[in-house]
């Protein structure tokens, strides 16, 4: 779902002629944590980040990989033949509480 999102965010902006790309996150926060989906505008000399699921705050997301959409940045990418995952767990502490995210502030992801 957030990449169907983060795929809207970036085409209307784009519509507008508002630079706009997607990039792929960890987002502590969610439940369960998980990576995301996240769309980032170029405005006022910054890419900034909008998640429109607004499901993980978005001073904590942690980036992993930015591009035009999920095919530039997908996780793992199959070429041929037949892929059987057995399982995966992902595992995140922090020293304190996440931070809270208003939505009215213009936030940008580090790195």
């Amino acid at each position: 779902m957030c990449r169907d999102y983060a795929h809207l965010v970036a085409t209307l902006c784009r519509a507008v002629d508002v630079p706009a790309r997607v990039a792929a996150v960890y987002a502590p926060g969610l439940d369960p944590m998980d990576f995301h989906l996240v769309a980032e505008t170029a405005l006022d000399g910054g890419w900034w980040v909008w998640d429109a699921t607004r499901l993980a705050p978005r001073p904590a997301l942690a980036r992993i990989a930015t591009g035009r959409d999920a095919a530039d940045v997908a996780f793992a990418t199959m070429l041929t033949g037949t892929l059987n995952p057995i399982g995966q767990e992902i595992v995140a502490t922090t020293a304190a509480d996440l931070p809270e995210d208003d939505h009215t502030s213009l936030v940008a992801l580090p790195g």
